[in-house]
């Protein structure tokens, strides 16, 4: 009688012998190496390896399933963000040939200049810990959506002190104004706060719950889209067109991230280990075999928790900070009469466009409850 053979957990016959589809998975699936490791980073004290899946807490039985929905690798990304500083570097000519700028009312300039000079210094912030994300993450497709993002939050700062140096040829100082702001502006400090808190986040995947899936759409949608119907009551198409470039690139953000999460909510790996046993990586007879230079992952606590109850904790933990951050500029829309009832308006935000999007990627959202007198 022959013994039943013991199954074994595996992805694919081979680490090697990934089969793509199409041209982006072509040139960008399995560039992380997790077996064969030709060298180690040597600044690291938790003694990690390069690509360890001890940099989040979140598991999953296979880090390189992920597809970003717009399907970006370099030449497509870099086309279609051509287009988009195109539009806007045609927006910022026609809006000074036309006179649009020097004829903007001081009260609407002045408004601008405090309420949206500093969003350069935060969309900076939020780009150095994107670059955090790069470093850290597993998957060669996560890490390709976090770098081009990263280079998005750089442009938008370049772009917001470009559009500040067109204002401050007819209005008066703006850059080193909303610098001034940020450091000083009481209404500014927990914003300024909820970056610095994300600065020093050390999970990557927590990072982009605290950026993609809270601060972005509320803060994003506010500023980027809300604050339009302002600007265009002012005859402000120098800003209006802009938000309207950066808008799109905030779907595209919200839509790959919460793909990711929606992947990794559904994914039923039991250790973070999960995906390196798929590939062989107990077995292989190199210098980093467990217990040798890499430290031993099995003297390593696993999660106790489930990737949906992690990240419900994030949510959770998150979302009412960026709210009350978001809502701390309530007192900067009085003082120069924007007509935006702040309070209200998140609550819409929050309905229209922040539940919608939870709900269907099918991830834990608590609605948060604030009191608005």
């Amino acid at each position: 009688m022959t013994e039943k053979p013991a199954f074994k957990k595996t992805i694919r016959d081979t680490a090697w012998d990934y089969k793509t589809k199409n041209e982006y998975e072509d040139v960008t699936v399995r560039q992380q190496p997790y077996v064969h490791m030709h060298y180690r980073h040597i600044f690291d004290e938790r003694d990690y390896d390069i690509y360890d899946p001890r940099y989040t807490r979140l598991k999953s039985s296979d880090w390189e399933a992920f597809r970003d929905p717009k399907k970006f690798w370099y030449t497509t990304y870099v086309n279609n963000r051509k287009k988009m500083a195109e539009e806007i570097e045609n927006a910022f000519s026609q809006a000074n040939e036309l006179g649009i700028i020097e004829n903007l009312s001081p009260q609407w300039a002045d408004a601008v200049r405090d309420l949206y000079t500093p969003l350069r210094h935060l969309e900076y912030g939020e780009n150095v810990q994107m670059q955090y994300v790069i470093r850290y993450a597993l998957g060669s497709a996560i890490e390709q959506c976090a770098t081009y993002q990263a280079y998005d939050k750089t442009g938008r700062a370049q772009w917001i002190s470009q559009w500040a140096m067109n204002m401050q040829e007819h209005h008066g100082d703006f850059l080193s104004h909303g610098k001034e702001v940020l450091l000083n502006e009481p209404a500014f400090q927990p914003l300024r706060r909820y970056v610095e808190e994300i600065l020093v986040t050390d999970d990557w995947a927590e990072v982009l719950v605290a950026e993609n899936l809270t601060l972005d759409l509320l803060l994003g949608n506010l500023m980027y889209r809300e604050f339009n119907k302002e600007a265009m009551k002012q005859g402000d198409t120098h800003l209006a067109v802009m938000n309207l470039v950066i808008a799109k690139q905030l779907d595209w953000h919200r839509d790959w991230a919460f793909s990711l999460f929606k992947l990794l909510a559904l994914d039923e790996a039991e250790s973070r280990w999960d995906y390196l046993k798929a590939l062989g990586y107990e077995e292989w007879e190199g210098d980093y075999r467990w217990g040798k230079v890499l430290s031993d992952p099995r003297e390593t606590p696993e999660e106790t928790l489930s990737n949906v109850e992690i990240i419900q904790e994030w949510v959770d933990k998150w979302y009412p900070k960026a709210f009350e951050a978001v809502l701390a500029l309530a007192p900067l829309f009085e003082k120069h009469g924007i007509e935006i009832n702040l309070p209200a308006t998140l609550k819409k935000i929050e309905e229209e466009a922040i539940i919608p999007i939870y709900k269907k990627y099918k991830l834990p959202f608590k609605q948060y409850e604030i009191a608005l007198s």
